[in-house]
């Protein structure tokens, strides 16, 4: 455990939590009356299924059929349970109902307080519940590798060789179920004396586990680090319960014999489909384990590519995260950065056009009140402004933040951002001391990387 403490303010600091590569946990206190937490911990899947299930917040998602069967299933990946959609003919009539466990429920906005008379509840609005799980369930023994997990592996194994002569992960020349395919024939010496693990599949991997881990552990001491991680979880490595999130966070569509979907329920599909036919044991066939370790293998890739899609879908500039929370802020300005070595640590200087832009409703309000503006001339006195500066209002602004100095601070608050640039910390709190006929905003030398 690591406490960071800032010089100039003993009462900010960060603390992380480095005890383990799976579980993250940080921490920044900005008063001394309270603290936020963020913690990233693994999910154990088959325990989320089983509590899911127990407070009625999910439901096994029903063998593989066809696909047009699929999509009317109530326990499919397509189930209505997850909520309605716009191709429904009254998309959002359960957006008001009674009781969810009425077997005559009464919805509809229009019987909205009305007491239903099958259930004795009233008709109340229930938003979407993006909670709502449904889960792919695998008959015992049969299970995968956890994703998260799995990428662990892939680094703690390291690099094979594949059949095409490149360099491929252990771990799947392990789960590949033919060994010939797994390792590439270089036409020297077996490889196989220092891989015995190679080609064995997903079952026999499940059983020999702790061997298997323990045999890389000794080619690769350096590696220990991982391995602690990874052994610290053991009860999480395997899984037979694989989560299918909501179809509101996944649409489709279909119309005139034609389905239009989101790539992540295609995925969804051929992973029910995969464990349906592991699942079966009808067959002299479908009990054979190279078939089962073929099916088992297929579904850790299915569910895998399922992984990099979510990652692809949340992470990055345009992912939905950022979508989200990011963008522009009003009343924020964006300015060319350069240095002044006369400013303190927390001192900046700005252009007067984005400090126009900034107090936008203040110098308005000033206008009105002391200059006896009405409100419309204000705006344009203000509008003027943004596109040329003018004495008026640059009179206004230097009033502001010589306010500010007057009350204690330094000069007019303000939250800077610009990553990666700044060196320590993405978001800065400064102070404004002063503004510019120019496009650029001053910042002293401290925050910046040297060389810049």
């Amino acid at each position: 455990m690591n406490n960071y403490y800032d010089n100039d303010n003993s009462e900010n600091f960060l603390n992380y939590n480095e005890d383990s590569i799976m579980s993250t946990s940080k921490t920044y206190p900005h008063y001394r009356e309270y603290e936020v937490t963020a913690n990233l911990q693994l999910i154990d899947f088959n325990e989320e299924k089983d509590h899911d299930i127990l407070i009625g917040e999910g439901f096994v998602v029903e063998p593989s059929q066809t696909i047009k069967k699929d999509l009317k299933a109530e326990n499919g990946v397509f189930s209505p349970k997850f909520g309605q959609t716009l191709s429904d003919t009254n998309p959002f009539i359960d957006r008001y109902r009674c009781s969810p466990t009425c077997p005559k429920p009464l919805k509809g906005r229009i019987n909205y307080g009305i007491t239903c008379p099958t259930c004795g509840h009233k008709v109340t609005y229930v938003d979407d519940d993006f909670r709502y799980f449904g889960w792919i369930v695998l008959n015992e023994p049969y299970c995968i590798i956890h994703p998260a997990i799995y990428k662990k592996l892939e680094s703690f194994f390291g690099k094979g060789v594949s059949v095409q002569g490149e360099k491929k992960n252990k771990i799947d020349n392990m789960l590949d179920v033919d060994p010939e395919k797994a390792i590439f024939n270089t036409g020297g010496p077996s490889p196989y004396e220092d891989e015995p693990f190679f080609g064995i599949g997903m079952v026999a991997f499940v059983e020999r586990f702790d061997e298997i881990m323990n045999f890389y552990l000794k080619k690769k001491p350096a590696k220990q680090e991982y391995y602690d991680d990874i052994m610290a979880h053991r009860s999480l490595v395997f899984t037979n319960s694989i989560p299918v999130f909501s179809t509101l966070l996944r649409p489709f569509e279909t119309r005139d014999n034609t389905m239009s979907y989101e790539p992540t329920n295609a995925m969804y599909t051929m992973m029910n489909k995969l464990a349906t036919d592991i699942n079966k044991n009808n067959s002299l066939l479908q009990r054979t384990p190279k078939v089962k370790n073929h099916k088992l293998n297929n579904l850790q890739k299915k569910f895998m590519e399922l992984y990099a899609e979510l990652e692809n879908i949340l992470s990055g500039k345009r992912g939905d995260i950022r979508t989200l929370l990011g963008g522009r802020y009003n009343f924020s300005s964006r300015c060319v950065i350069v240095q002044n070595p006369d400013l303190r640590a927390d001192e900046i200087t700005l252009p007067a056009v984005a400090l126009t832009v900034i107090l936008e409703h203040r110098i308005k309000n000033i206008l009105c009140r002391l200059h006896n503006m009405s409100p419309a001339d204000a705006h344009d006195e203000w509008y003027k402004a943004t596109i040329t500066p003018t004495p008026k209002i640059n009179a206004i602004i230097k009033s502001i933040i010589d306010d500010c100095k007057r009350k204690g601070m330094p000069g007019l608050p303000q939250l800077i951002n610009r990553n990666p640039s700044i060196s320590y910390g993405s978001i800065l709190f400064m102070f404004c001391v002063d503004f510019t006929d120019t496009y650029t905003m001053s910042v002293p030398l401290q925050p910046l990387p040297q060389g810049i």
